[in-house]
């Protein structure tokens, strides 16, 4: 049983290590995330916390942002929607890790915070009627 965790482990550390020598970032972005949140999971804060590391390098490296920084904000289609959750979730992965696991104080998602909560216009819609709630 072990040889086969140990299988598996090796082919998707080689797919990782694929796809981080890629072009796409927020594929990249996106990979490492899903490897911090499962070495978090798995109880290891420690590589959890340098998974972390490497994925705000990655995101500041690739100036990833929610909205694009000139012109008009594009269509919200499955892609830009998975692009914005994974975004949102290393804030929150890093806000969590300071107030539950280290005490580590966020400084890697300042900016996309930052974009986050004060250039990002969210309006809530509600169906029902004004006054009424």
């Amino acid at each position: 049983m072990v040889l086969l965790h140990a299988k598996h482990a090796q082919r998707a550390f080689e797919k990782i290590s694929e796809v981080s020598g890629g072009s796409n970032a927020s594929l990249t972005v996106q990979v490492l995330f899903c490897l911090t949140s499962m070495t978090l999971h798995s109880r290891w804060p420690g590589f959890a916390r340098k998974c972390l590391t490497k994925t705000c390098i990655a995101l500041n490296a690739a100036g990833l942002r929610f909205i694009p920084a000139t012109g008009r904000p594009p269509e919200l289609t499955e892609d830009v929607r998975e692009r914005v959750v994974v975004l949102s979730q290393v804030i929150y992965l890093e806000s969590y890790m300071f107030l539950v696991v280290d005490g580590i104080e966020p400084k890697m998602t300042v900016r996309i915070e930052k974009e986050f909560r004060q250039d990002l216009q969210v309006r809530v819609f509600s169906l029902a009627p004004y006054g009424a709630l």
